[in-house]
């Protein structure tokens, strides 16, 4: 049985729909456009269309050539950098330097003239006289042959470039086939215009004749290695354009009932190429359709297999438009069980990179939501009440959103340094297409949980505006919508209260400052990721990040480089390695894959000034060994200035190699006595190493920070500086090693950079080894507000040292106040004594402070008076 009537564009939607583009002129300037953007394929005959779809027997190329140049011009042309234009340049591409055109052959004929008798390309039938230069027929011309590619690739003797098979995906694919099914299914919904579904459905029926022989993972290249998966496209983009095609076909299903000429011109094109199904009427060719495209997608391979929950909502969809009327519940059970994974994780899937593969499940909820609300209004907050998680799932990118510039850089997402302006957590589009816009999504995320940092986000993704909102085409009353908006907006303002927050399950901790009014653009966060792998993970258990002074002031490296060979290349591996990272590692080996824990959190607004904040995690799974634990505080000093104590302690292994590396920037260091050394960062991309082999017990890097992005005032004078407190010890030698660390700065050119970075070494002859690396990390304007920094010694009350990892540090502040911090290691896997639990009290003599307790902060006056104190478990 075949369906008779659209599922998610019922009539009374589409109604709505025509009846806004007849009263509001943005509405009618939307439909104009939108039906503009089908004009190109009502030039096309019936019978051009269905030759426009070619077959599997052609090799489809990702790209021309990840880590190429021109042929021509010999100028760098990376990845998806190749332009096609497949309505004004049919069958080519061409260079965006020297703008040459490749193939440089006539492939069009070519490929004519070696269609087979089912109207498929067959090479070995193809007239291969054809293949030569247009602009140099002579056969002895040197050029006769360059830049000639027969479907398998131009090949000059050392090199390959696969122009036919990235066309045949971007060109002839995406834009003449997928892109023209949906802008003529969009125009018929638009317009009710017959003649725009006849045309979208010759070109669906043509891609169910040959959609089932098309397998990415046999036929397909990326990165010049065999492909995985996936149908004409590789796994992901074949996920996302089989469910384009089957919401193109639920768009224009009410229209092919009556349309004889389709069933004419199909019937025949059956009867003369001897299809299987004859197209003898409308049920047929929905037949071909829905078993060729929708139930294939639901068979058992890997064709769409994708990042979670993409393919769960591609299969949604095929089974929605199949089986509504019949098969609710099941439907309704799917449903259910794509949300229920979507949130397993704070309310997320828990996939990593932060700004990209982890948008993936809310973006993904919020589309399915949002489409299914097509079909039943109020379904929204149903599911909000049966999965309570769902308030998280739209909120995790507000609560791990810092200052409204930055993400911290989990994973595989961003690039070196870059800001993150807009909310990422679904994309809000100020372009009106044929569904709820996410303006109305997050409209309803309000009324539903009276939360009004939904609003905030949306007014802010609006240019902090209301004109025009909320871009929707399915909207009652838009007036009434941005009136509401504004009320909201006028209560509660537009900036979003964040304070610091801990993920605890996808294991991230932020820690916010909280600066006085007149210094709000003077905000600080630190973050700690304390797990390590995962999908698209990297491995950096406990790393360290911080955003202060208007940078990224401690940035992860980004997005893997993978246009410099694909995921193995030497390059992209680098960005992925824990000594990439600002963390430690031991015996010179990557983390594993494993989450840590949360072991202290401590939040408090101590005055008008600002705050203390601390957090601790603990991940002994993280190394081959029995101790691997951060603390890191996030203290304010005054007028937004702030400083981060960071302790690392580690037990395990004979080697603990702790990295460190901040924005570009100059440095200069104190205290280090460097030489050259012959270590080749062998591994790695790190090269200029340069050694102390007898650093002192206090030392420090300032880096003097080159705002290369043009992100800060031309008058800035932006510093990080990095102070270093870790002991060292007569059965281990230490070592400080700077370096350079390569980045790239774009992650479709071969652009890079060279950044300093740090390395502080403790070896030992005998394991395990026992680290406790102390260091405080300031970053100023001007001149630091932190004057003076020193380790002081703990005692028992008999006067019995403490062991290292027990630390007492004093900061000496610009206007005369001190401050001082204690930690005490409460895990000692070694059973060290003294210890809190054995002793209970430890003693710090020089400020005459007796602890019971993990932690303790205080800040004391000029006049040695005690002005802030926080005593964590004690």
């Amino acid at each position: 049985m075949v369906e008779s009537k659209s599922v998610f564009y019922p009539q009374h939607l589409v109604q709505k729909v025509h009846q806004n583009t007849r009263q509001f002129e943005w509405a009618a300037e939307i439909k104009k456009r939108l039906i503009s953007q089908a004009q190109p394929w009502l030039v096309f005959s019936d019978d051009e269309l269905w030759k426009m779809v070619f077959g599997p027997t052609i090799s489809r190329s990702w790209m021309v050539w990840s880590n190429g140049h021109c042929p021509s011009c010999r100028q760098s042309v990376m990845m998806y950098n190749w332009q096609v234009d497949a309505i004004k340049h049919r069958w080519k591409v061409h260079c965006p330097h020297c703008e040459t055109f490749f193939p440089t052959n006539d492939f069009e004929a070519f490929y004519m003239s070696g269609l087979d008798d089912l109207g498929v390309f067959d090479p070995q039938q193809a007239n291969r006289s054809l293949l030569f230069n247009l602009a140099y027929p002579e056969v002895a011309h040197p050029l006769h042959n360059f830049g000639v590619d027969d479907g398998t690739g131009y090949f000059d003797g050392q090199n390959r470039w696969r122009f036919i098979g990235a066309y045949l995906i971007y060109g002839q694919w995406k834009q003449l086939i997928v892109g023209g099914i949906s802008r003529l299914a969009h125009a018929y919904i638009l317009s009710a215009d017959q003649i725009y579904a006849h045309k979208a459905a010759i070109l669906l029926d043509r891609v169910a004749d040959l959609y089932p022989t098309f397998d990415f993972g046999q036929q397909g290249i990326v990165y010049e290695v065999k492909g995985d998966s996936g149908y004409v496209s590789t796994w992901h983009d074949a996920c996302e354009e089989t469910r384009q095609l089957a919401l193109a076909y639920d768009q224009i299903i009410d229209a092919l009932l009556e349309d004889e000429d389709l069933v004419a011109f199909l019937s025949q094109k059956a009867s003369t190429y001897q299809l299987e199904n004859p197209k003898a009427s409308v049920a047929d060719i929905q037949t071909n359709i829905e078993d060729r495209i929708l139930r294939d997608a639901l068979g058992g391979h890997r064709k769409i297999h994708s990042n979670y929950p993409r393919q769960e909502m591609t299969k949604l969809v095929c089974e929605t438009i199949l089986n509504w009327d019949t098969e609710r519940e099941r439907i309704f059970a799917l449903l259910d069980d794509l949300i229920t994974e979507a949130v397993v994780v704070d309310g997320v899937t828990g996939e990593k990179g932060l700004t990209g593969y982890s948008t993936i499940g809310p973006r993904g909820v919020a589309e399915v939501l949002n489409l299914f609300s097509q079909i039943d209004f109020d379904l929204l907050p149903e599911m909000f009440q049966r999965y309570p998680q769902l308030k998280q799932t739209f909120r995790f990118h507000i609560d791990t959103w810092c200052m409204g510039q930055y993400y911290p850089t989990v994973g595989d997402c961003g690039g070196f340094a870059l800001p993150t302006r807009q909310y990422m957590g679904v994309p809000f589009s100020n372009i009106p297409e044929l569904h709820f816009s996410m303006y109305t999504f997050f409209w309803r995320l309000y009324q539903i949980t009276d939360d009004p940092a939904y609003v905030q986000v949306m007014y802010q993704a609006n240019g902090s505006s209301i004109e025009e909102l909320p871009h929707d085409l399915f909207i009652d009353d838009p007036i009434a919508f941005q009136h509401n908006v504004k009320h909201v907006i006028n209560q509660v303002s537009a900036e979003i209260p964040v304070g610091s927050v801990n993920k605890t399950d996808w294991n991230l901790a932020i820690l916010r400052s909280t600066p006085p009014t007149e210094f709000q653009d003077r905000r600080s966060a630190l973050w700690l990721h304390y797990a390590a792998g995962g999908r698209h993970g990297h491995r950096d258990g406990m790393n360290l990040g911080l955003f202060a002074g208007g940078l990224d002031l401690m940035p992860d490296f980004g997005y893997p480089p993978v246009q410099y060979g694909g995921w193995g290349s030497a390059k992209a591996r680098w960005y992925t390695m824990s000594c990439a990272h600002n963390t430690v590692i031991v015996d010179g080996k990557d983390h594993f894959v494993a989450d840590g824990v949360t072991t202290l959190w401590v939040e408090s607004d101590c005055n008008s000034e600002g705050g203390f904040r601390a957090v601790r995690a603990s991940g002994m799974g993280l190394i081959d060994g029995v101790q691997f634990e951060r603390t890191v505080a996030l203290i304010d000093i005054s007028d937004g200035d702030v400083y981060v104590i960071d302790l690392f302690r580690v037990v395990g292994g004979r080697q603990h190699d702790k990295f460190f590396h901040s924005h570009f920037g100059q440095t200069t260091t104190q205290g280090l006595d460097l030489t050259p050394t012959d270590d080749d960062g062998s591994g790695t991309q790190m090269r200029n190493f340069r050694v102390d082999p007898a650093p002192p017990s206090c030392w420090s890097v300032d880096w003097k920070i080159d705002d290369r992005l043009g992100l800060l005032p031309l008058d800035s004078d932006l510093h990080l500086r990095y102070t270093d407190l870790t002991i060292g010890s007569a059965n281990c030698k230490s070592e400080v090693f700077t370096a350079e660390g390569w980045v790239s700065l774009s992650g479709v050119s071969n652009d890079n950079a060279w950044i300093p970075r740090l390395m502080i070494r403790r070896r030992s002859a005998k394991s395990p080894l026992a680290s406790t690396f102390v260091a405080i990390i300031t970053p100023y304007q001007g001149e630091s507000k932190v004057v003076g920094i020193r380790r002081l010694s703990l005692e028992t009350e008999i006067g019995i040292p403490y062991p290292d990892g027990n630390v007492a540090v004093e900061i000496q502040l610009i206007d005369g106040r001190r401050d001082l911090f204690l930690s005490l290691d409460v895990e000692n896997p070694l059973g060290l004594t003294p210890s809190l639990a054995a002793d209970s009290i430890a003693v710090q003599q020089e400020w005459g402070k007796r602890l019971n307790a993990e932690l303790c902060w205080v800040r004391q006056n000029r006049d040695g008076t005690v002005e802030n104190e926080i005593i964590y478990r004690g």
